[in-house]
């Protein structure tokens, strides 16, 4: 069994959070509080550097609280960002009401996207009213056309990012860094839904594709990008070169649910059309 490399800094996460449910003014109302742990998520063969939290409470609570967290009244939701100390790296806070979580978990934009898998991948550190079971039935529902939505969106990007990517072996490769990241990031995102319904931030975008069906076809050529970058010129050609062979790659797979779509064969001529 692979050791789970962020088993010791979840641990002292969660100690950070009851910690954090025990002190004012959440000690007061924490029958009424869901705590999440979302970052680092377990099982993912990652460095961790941060961690995340989501504290969610019901507005009439929410109501209560002193005027420092008068915004989860008015904007349903506010950030708090503790620096790193010598045992834990700097930790984010997302406090929001359940309203608010249970709304964005109902969305299919990027940030909705993220958040239904920070849900799917979280750990409950206090939860009394069973929150978290709801929120991860909310964060597998998606709408009937959201899933071609959302791929085609996405395989769009890459394969706009693709044929920027060639500058990659011109006079001035640097000029590829942004086609690189949209590409992979549209690709990794792309590997994550298709197997999972869901994808994370940029975080953990990368260790969390790699075990899927579509991680799994285009191994290699992720881990030929850095040395590419990194002034191997020999790599710059391979990953340059077979950058069309992993896009076939990746269409064979959303094939398989979207063979007759047009948007899948020709997705330059698809974004030209007007919208309606």
């Amino acid at each position: 069994m692979t050791e789970d490399p962020s088993a010791g800094l979840r641990e002292s996460a969660r100690e950070w959070g009851r910690a954090l449910i025990a002190k004012a003014p959440w000690a007061e109302v924490a029958d009424r509080v869901t705590l999440l742990l979302t970052a680092p998520p377990a099982g993912l063969d990652a460095a961790p550097n941060s961690v995340s939290l989501w504290l969610s409470i019901d507005l009439p609570t929410a109501r209560a609280l002193p005027q420092e967290y008068r915004a989860l009244v008015t904007d349903e939701a506010q950030v708090e960002r503790h620096r790193a100390t010598g045992d834990l790296p700097a930790i984010a806070v997302t406090f929001t009401t359940d309203g608010a979580l249970d709304r964005l978990l109902q969305a299919t934009t990027r940030r909705a996207m993220e958040a239904r898998w920070q849900v799917r991948h979280s750990e409950v550190i206090t939860d009394r009213l069973h929150r978290a079971e709801n929120y991860a039935l909310r964060a597998g529902m998606l709408p009937d056309d959201a899933p071609e939505r959302v791929v085609r969106g996405l395989w769009v990007e890459a394969q706009a990012a693709a044929r920027a990517f060639a500058a990659i072996t011109g006079e001035r490769p640097a000029d590829a860094l942004p086609a690189a990241g949209e590409l992979i990031a549209a690709l990794c995102r792309l590997a994550c839904f298709v197997d999972d319904g869901a994808y994370p931030a940029t975080e953990w975008l990368l260790p969390a594709a790699r075990p899927t069906r579509i991680g799994k076809r285009i191994a290699s050529w992720l881990d030929g990008v850095v040395p590419a970058f990194g002034g191997d010129e020999a790599a710059a050609r391979r990953v340059a070169s077979s950058a069309d062979q992993v896009l076939a790659e990746v269409q064979e797979v959303l094939a398989e649910r979207h063979r007759s779509r047009p948007w899948l064969a020709a997705p330059e001529v698809f974004t030209l059309r007007t919208p309606r």
